[in-house]
């Protein structure tokens, strides 16, 4: 009986930060990953191991920091096990990428500037991915990787030094 009470609670626990971050851990793989699937399997995974160590009755204090670190160390581990793919491969096996609409211009600034952030050191990348792409207030970033607001702050501005000496 205290099992069954004790996975309910835990359902409806798990239900509300479900909702509540399952589009951002996606966009946050979307974005590092740039494939929609594999977005989706470790958006997926994220949630699986949250629910499995929810289930196994283990206390998360920060749900929401803890749910980004699973996704940070899925997505470093999915990159350490990817084996690469030349284009020339994806084409001989009939893979064809789609055209792009819009000016060559505006994707090669796009594809640039995704390069760069990529290319930051990671206490700089996250921040400058949280704060630009997500939107997210210093406050959350702050929280969500358990250091203070004036660090984020700092590593927000430093990271976006780096970018602009990248582009000048």
């Amino acid at each position: 009986m205290e099992d069954i009470k004790k996975q309910k609670i835990n359902k409806k626990e798990f239900e509300k930060l479900f909702e509540k971050y399952s589009d951002v851990i996606y966009r946050l793989c979307l974005y590092r990953t740039s494939s929609k699937n594999v977005a989706y399997d470790l958006a997926q995974e994220t949630f699986l191991k949250l629910w499995n160590t929810m289930f196994a009755d283990k206390e998360i204090i920060k749900p929401k920091q803890y749910i980004y670190q699973i996704a940070r160390n899925l997505i470093i581990d999915y990159y350490k096990t990817r084996k690469t793919v030349s284009l020339d491969t994806l084409e001989e096996s009939g893979f064809d990428p789609p055209s792009i609409e819009s000016s060559p211009e505006l994707m090669t600034e796009i594809i640039l500037l995704k390069e760069s952030i990529e290319n930051l050191d990671e206490e700089f990348r996250d921040v400058v991915y949280m704060r630009f792409v997500e939107r997210m207030k210093v406050k959350d970033i702050a929280h969500i990787l358990d250091i203070s607001e004036n660090l984020v702050s700092v590593r927000i501005n430093r990271g976006k030094k780096m970018l602009k000496e990248k582009f000048i």
